[in-house]
């Protein structure tokens, strides 16, 4: 079901990153191993990036189903998410879901779910 999936490494690439951050690496193996986890860094140090890795390596490539959920307090967040995804180019779907623009849209875009894996949605009750 997957489009051409990629490893880590292969993402890190694409990304022209050649060694995580100090940050990250001691984040992504305590995303992995716990349910909730704060990650607590200045803007622009890469936390995206860091919850998204882990997410990514859970995900079951032959399954059609949405396999995570991810909720922001903000639009802008959601994009955010969103355009990082897209950006590290690993073969999952993603789609941001969030108000002030069609339902059409999103109705579309979730009917003609084959690879999606992450579906960010924002929840303005965070």
């Amino acid at each position: 079901m997957a489009n051409d999936i990629k490893a880590q490494q292969d993402i890190l690439d694409k990304l022209n990153i050649i060694e995580l951050n100090a940050m990250q690496k001691e984040a992504i193996p305590v995303i992995e191993k716990t349910t909730n986890t704060v990650l607590l860094s200045p803007t622009g140090t890469g936390k995206t990036l860091a919850f998204l890795l882990p997410i990514i390596d859970s995900l079951d490539p032959e399954s059609s189903e949405v396999q995570a959920l991810i909720l922001v307090p903000s639009r802008e967040l959601a994009i955010q998410i969103e355009q990082v995804m897209r950006s590290m180019g690993s073969g999952y779907k993603v789609n941001a879901v969030y108000g002030g623009r069609s339902m059409a849209k999103d109705k579309i875009e979730l009917k003609h779910i084959t690879i999606t894996s992450l579906l960010v949605m924002l929840n303005a009750s965070l």
